[in-house]
């Protein structure tokens, strides 16, 4: 009897230590990790399954299936994935709790999981649960930080959460302190910068997010475009094979008027079914066409979009381009019908969708002529949109809108073109113009005289512009420019802070 106790004690305990989970990133893991990232998804999740099979108590193949959708999700907004995908984040959380509490991998993972939960919780409107999930985030890298501060790909990912924090209003950076989150703008974008020319053990791991995520909060928390994009041109990125990245690109170059750059690397994508469709390469198209009023190009890559997308954010935003395309082909009708769209279709959350829904509802056209300037330039077509200008002023536009707008197209022209005491001047001239218009030509003005006057290190004026961009009320597109000119706040009072310690 007692042999045969012995035995099942020894049958139990090996099957207790087979059913244990550990943590074990290996090249095999680094190779899924590397598909996910690229947004080769369906390859991924074919490799997490055949590897389930060879190592199932491996809790690194949960953590890249959350990350697979996470992807999935946030670029598609398929409602009925949604319904399955989103508790498996709960799931996967739960399981890694109980994992190996020793190992750098446990809080790490538990912080991208609840991380990606908040972002996916946000795109499905769903704020209150990601505004938690994202509090516990935060505290399992920073407490991770404490624990293992050598394990640097951490330092991704609480980097980005130490910049959004920092970009917080002054006056509620005490909230923050009292619940363990303070912000750093600076120290959070140096992190995720030192952890991208690392050369240790980790520096693979979280490689393609810091690559992901540093060229954007250059842009939006340290205001400079020109180091970002410098950093596209001359980091070790493959835009052809990593679509992620190359969505990252496009983005960014539409973002800062260079629409034919964004359209050569959408177009450059390796194309096959090992990657996910994102319907969001056809908005992106889009723009870039329109932005060199190639309108036919653009109205087929706009409706490819409405029609293959699942979701609803930029919806509204896509239908009111259709409707300016009409609209400058003079098809009214056509016009009117994409206009009423904007209306019944698509979410109002993101500010671009707010902005479409509110000019739809005005039932008012663009003027004909600055809505061609104003494209031609967001293309990088500067001169094009000036010699729409020509032999103009003021008196030639009847609406004040659109005198705030004439004389904002000009200075951002201008601005664009580096003739930046005429940008100035013409900056200036909207803010008075537009003050009192519910638009966001005043208050982007504001901004954009700011990071002049910051550029030229004259802090003391860039604080007075930034603060005159937030004071503002009331206007499309406003919690992007309240980011922007918050952060610029933050770092004008860092930049005299410093300079006042070295007297």
């Amino acid at each position: 009897m007692r042999a045969v106790i012995a035995s099942l004690f020894l049958v139990f305990s090996v099957i207790h230590l087979q059913a244990q989970t550990y943590f074990q990133w290996d090249d095999r893991i680094q190779q899924i990790n590397d598909a996910v990232t690229s947004m080769r998804i369906p390859e991924a999740k074919k490799a997490i399954q055949a590897e389930r099979k060879i190592h199932p108590q491996n809790l690194c193949l949960d953590l890249l299936e959350s990350h697979a959708d996470l992807y999935e999700l946030f670029f598609n907004e398929n409602k009925e994935v949604f319904k399955t995908a989103y508790p498996l984040f709960s799931e996967r959380i739960e399981k890694i709790e109980k994992g190996p509490q020793n190992s750098p991998f446990h809080d790490y993972s538990l912080g991208v999981l609840y991380l990606s939960k908040a972002a996916i919780a946000v795109r499905f409107e769903k704020n209150l649960e990601a505004a938690w999930d994202f509090r516990k985030a935060y505290l399992y890298f920073k407490d991770n930080k404490k624990k293992f501060p050598n394990f640097s790909p951490n330092d991704v990912y609480f980097g980005l959460l130490t910049t959004l924090l920092g970009s917080v209003p002054n006056n509620y950076q005490w909230l923050l302190n009292i619940i363990g989150m303070p912000g750093d703008i600076n120290g959070g974008i140096a992190m995720i910068n030192k952890y991208i020319y690392s050369k240790d053990t980790y520096n693979k791991i979280s490689k393609n997010v810091a690559m992901l995520i540093y060229p954007y909060l250059v842009v939006i928390f340290e205001g400079n475009k020109n180091k970002a994009l410098n950093f596209l041109e001359k980091a070790d990125y493959d835009f052809k094979r990593n679509h992620l990245h190359a969505y990252m690109a496009t983005n960014l170059y539409l973002g800062n008027q260079q629409a034919k750059r964004a359209v050569e690397i959408a177009d450059g994508i390796v194309k096959s079914d090992m990657y996910s469709e994102v319907p969001f390469w056809n908005y992106e198209k889009g723009f870039g066409y329109l932005n060199q009023l190639k309108l036919d190009q653009a109205e087929t890559a706009f409706q490819t979009f409405v029609q293959t997308f699942m979701g609803n954010f930029y919806v509204k935003d896509a239908y009111e381009k259709l409707s300016w395309i009409a609209y400058l082909k003079g098809d009214l009708k056509k016009a009117n019908e994409y206009r009423r769209m904007v209306i019944v279709k698509g979410t109002e959350v993101p500010d671009a969708d707010k902005m479409a829904l509110s000019n739809a509802e005005a039932g008012i056209w663009p003027h004909p002529i600055l809505l061609k300037a104003r494209l031609l330039s967001d293309g990088g077509m500067f001169k094009e949109s000036l010699d729409l200008f020509k032999g103009k002023s003021t008196d030639d536009f009847s609406i004040a809108s659109d005198k705030a707008e004439f004389v904002y197209r000009l200075a951002r022209n201008y601005d664009l073109l580096d003739e930046k005491d005429l940008a100035i001047k013409y900056y200036t001239s909207a803010i008075t113009f537009g003050r009192n218009v519910k638009d966001y030509f005043a208050a982007r003005s504001a901004l954009q005289t700011a990071l002049i006057y910051e550029d030229r290190k004259d802090f003391t004026k860039a604080a007075t512009f930034f603060k005159t961009a937030i004071s503002m009320k009331d206007y499309p597109y406003k919690n992007s420019i309240d980011q922007k000119a918050k952060a610029g706040v933050y770092r004008c009072n860092l930049a005299v802070r410093s300079a006042s310690n070295k007297k």
